[in-house]
């Protein structure tokens, strides 16, 4: 997966007519979770390749989670990926689609998979842009042994988005 990022983003490059942006936000996660579980605040940075017009390559950077009985830390490309298909439109405000899947397996512990689909915006101003967005998650956790579990749940994310010129 990192190979394959790695070859998108220098042919993104090499391209010459798309760019990088870094984004710094923050997102309110675990709306309507499952049960005993509580929403929380996450602080995120992520870097956003547009590969077409219309779609882009996000893959996170830093990811912060702040719920209140721990702090969880995520540092490195492994944090997260979705793909961005921006819906064409000639105006200020560029919506757009975020769809994920993302998978972790730990040997002899547990299989995650989860997959992401939701509805965002882009709202340019001066040389950077501010964004907001939301979207569900369908979580199927496996541990080793044992009965798997599947859950949903939303989350509300807005931050800024800044350009880095090529």
């Amino acid at each position: 997966m990192k190979k394959l990022f790695a070859i998108a983003m220098v042919a993104g490059m090499l391209s010459g007519l798309y760019g990088f942006s870094i984004g710094l936000g923050a997102r309110y996660d675990n709306l309507a979770g499952p049960e005993g579980s509580d929403p929380y605040f996450s602080i995120r940075a992520d870097v956003l390749c547009k590969l077409m017009p219309i779609v882009g390559l996000r893959a996170g950077l830093i990811q912060i989670d702040l719920p209140t009985d721990a702090t969880a830390m995520h540092i490195g490309t492994g944090v997260n990926a979705d793909v961005l298909i921006y819906i064409p439109m000639e105006a200020m405000v560029k919506p757009y689609v975020v769809t994920g899947i993302w998978f972790t397996s730990l040997q002899d512990y547990y299989t995650d998979i989860r997959l992401i689909g939701g509805l965002g915006a882009e709202l340019g101003f001066g040389g950077f842009s501010g964004y907001l967005e939301g979207a569900f998650n369908l979580d199927a956790l496996t541990p080793e042994g044992l009965d798997g579990t599947s859950n949903t749940w939303f989350y509300v994310q807005g931050g800024v988005r800044i350009p880095i010129n090529l």
